[in-house]
């Protein structure tokens, strides 16, 4: 994928886990939620599991392997506009086991 004269990659890839943890825990609707802005530069991708159940529901964005957890619909339109819009990682949602804090 190639990035943008911002550093913005032109395409970015969403994956959704949809396994029974994450299922449970609202993924249906985080995925919905992320379909709703699904474009050119967003494919929205179901994923089955992940490995993360303990952290679901579970989100994956490349390019940047960014690893999000205990997403819930409500933060779908925050994803987008501040890490798939300006290219800003989410920190309150971020995977604390792939993004330790500083």
């Amino acid at each position: 994928m190639s990035a943008s004269s911002s550093g913005i990659p032109s395409r970015w890839l969403v994956q959704v886990c949809r396994h029974r943890s994450c299922d449970r825990g609202g993924s249906e609707a985080v995925l919905a939620a992320f379909r709703q802005h699904q474009s050119p530069s967003i494919l929205v991708a179901e994923s089955d599991c992940m490995g993360q159940c303990s952290a679901g529901p579970t989100v994956k964005v490349m390019p940047g392997n960014t690893w999000y957890c205990r997403v819930t619909s409500e933060d779908v339109p925050r994803i987008v506009e501040q890490h798939l819009g300006k290219g800003e990682l989410v920190c309150d949602r971020l995977h604390p086991r792939f993004h330790p804090p500083a």
